[in-house]
């Protein structure tokens, strides 16, 4: 009897333990979210927004005090207009802060830069007054904060988490990528980006053997970069079934083998699935071949090419609505499959067409319903149709010039170049006069000359130049991984990846099918232009911009 009782004693003692274990963590958590939250949002525990003087008199609030702003998600910092605003990160703010090297700076020995770790206390105080460790001014730019002490101590909590330790997908000698693949992907666009994939990876593996050995030897001037050499690795996700499914098999796939960062990636249908499991986990996901992105403007760890044939239909409206005589009285007709691209462009521009007078009528087609040149012929739309816009690929588009046979003019057809990429080289015969193409990419006269080098990488290693966008896009994607990747030096912060991306794009030496890509703090969608073009009469193969 009194062991059971000491034994019931002894539990109740450990279940009270634990609980107050289990509080505690909770209750860290808590702050550190509280802590994230006043740093990225300029919101504070309360609700209320964060408020903060800087240069002596201005006063921030709430987002505008917001500590990203200047140091940035990954906590290291930037420079702008001659001011620099220092990496706030953990290793950062509480180790001392000396010169890279001595030998590098020797005169920074004498130097009044250098300052001892921060500690809780002359954190806060720095937050508070501007004042750093070593009790001088910090640059006027650095805002004062009011801070209460918890909001104070959560925020101080998340700085010493903040790219503190490497993100998920890393080791001591190894970084793991995955790459996304659809069921629905033709056998042949799956190989090709899988090849520029494969073989980049099995490069930068063999370049990292020699690099680890240079590194037991290297000099004081290269120990920094040699400590960012890891091989990588890759992993291909393969997702199957509905995409309501695909969730729970990209996080068991995660459960299992953790990854740095998305690469490419390939998808028939829908991407939300994918983009949303990336923003949830925090994932860089990176240039997949994707036709209609999710449009997200808050949204911050994925990368795209560019809207697809969202870009085209607003592009297409803003054309139209700008130059009404190429519409005139009667309705414009959209034709798509029923699906979620096509679908997803026809509404993209009945939404962005601003004139009010210009009816859309909307035809849709089942996703497995064949087009034929019976279709074409047989197709039932009003005779006074202004404009034809066809959301269709390549194959639907065979019968096409059957649609002169419909009894009176044919009206202008526009058609995208996103879904019908064949076809921008080769118009139906007796249709060259009211062909119009949506049209981001690169005209075919300078797409061989813009992918030369990528052309020139895949002859060397022997790979069959197949399909020139996938492989394109997919190259330039590994290549800005890579050089995105040098400039962490040991840093493996997946947010600081993703703030070289942003800067690294606009002076990438590798190229892809757009004729220009763009990138800075905040954008996700690299092309942003998209033409309209149409063949010149008599010269096969020469196109012609109309609108832009």
């Amino acid at each position: 009897m009194m062991m059971t009782k000491t034994r019931k004693a002894i539990l109740l003692i450990l279940f009270s333990i634990l609980t107050v274990l289990v509080g505690m963590w909770l209750s860290q958590k808590d702050s550190l979210e509280a802590g994230k939250h006043i740093y990225r949002e300029g919101l504070l525990p309360s609700g209320q927004p964060l408020e903060a003087i800087v240069q002596g008199n201005l006063r921030l609030v709430g987002d505008q005090a917001a500590c990203v702003n200047c140091h940035r998600r990954s906590g290291f910092g930037t420079s702008e207009g001659g001011l620099t605003a220092r990496p706030v990160t953990g290793p950062a703010l509480f180790s001392d802060f000396n010169a890279p090297h001595p030998k590098m700076y020797p005169s920074s020995a004498k130097s009044t830069g250098i300052r001892p770790a921060y500690t809780d206390e002359t954190l806060a105080r720095a937050i508070r007054e501007g004042v750093d460790s070593a009790g001088r001014s910090l640059n006027a730019a650095m805002p004062q904060f009011t801070l209460d002490e918890g909001a104070m101590k959560s925020m101080i909590g998340y700085l010493k988490t903040l790219s503190a330790a490497p993100s998920p997908g890393v080791t001591t000698d190894t970084i793991h990528f995955a790459t996304i693949v659809t069921e629905r992907v033709a056998p042949e666009k799956r190989r090709a980006m899988l090849d520029v994939l494969e073989t980049f990876a099995r490069d930068k593996n063999a370049g990292t053997r020699h690099e680890t050995q240079r590194a037991e030897r290297a000099g004081w001037d290269m120990e920094r970069e040699y400590k960012a050499y890891r091989s990588w690795q890759l992993h291909e996700w393969e997702l199957t079934g509905r995409p309501e499914t695909w969730r729970a098999q990209l996080e068991e796939y995660y459960r299992q083998q953790p990854v740095f960062a998305l690469l490419s990636g390939i998808t028939a249908g829908t991407w939300r699935p994918i983009h949303d499991f990336c923003e949830h986990f925090e994932i860089p996901c990176l240039f997949p071949n994707v036709d209609a992105p999710p449009i997200e403007e808050t949204d911050y760890y994925s990368f795209y090419f560019s809207k697809g044939v969202i870009l085209e239909a607003e592009s297409l409206a803003h054309f139209l609505d700008n130059n009404p005589a190429e519409t005139g009285a009667g309705p414009i007709v959209q034709i798509f499959r029923n699906d979620d691209v096509a679908g997803v462009a026809a509404e993209a521009f009945r939404k962005a067409l601003k004139n009010q007078s210009a009816r859309v009528v909307n035809i849709s087609v089942n996703p497995d319903q064949p087009l034929t040149s019976e279709f074409w012929s047989t197709l039932a739309i009003p005779e006074s149709t202004s404009a034809l816009v066809l959301w269709l690929n390549e194959p639907d588009l065979n019968g096409l010039n059957a649609i002169s046979g419909l009894g009176y003019p044919t009206p202008r057809i526009y058609l995208s170049s996103t879904l019908a990429t064949g076809l921008l080289f080769s118009v139906p015969q007796g249709l060259e006069e009211r062909i119009r193409f949506l049209h981001s990419f690169e005209l075919p006269g300078q797409l061989d000359r813009r992918l030369l080098r990528t052309s020139v990488w895949l002859k060397a290693r022997k790979i069959e130049s197949s399909d020139q966008r996938i492989q394109g896009n997919t190259y330039f994607a590994v290549t800005q991984t890579g050089n995105a990747l040098m400039h962490l030096v040991n840093n493996f912060s997946r947010d600081y990846f993703v703030e070289r991306i942003e800067h690294g794009v606009d002076n990438s030496v590798a190229t892809s099918v757009y004729s220009r890509l763009s990138l800075g703090p905040g954008q996700r969608f690299a092309a942003k232009s998209c033409s309209i073009v149409e063949p010149v009469a008599g010269q096969p193969g020469e196109w012609v911009t109309v609108g832009q």
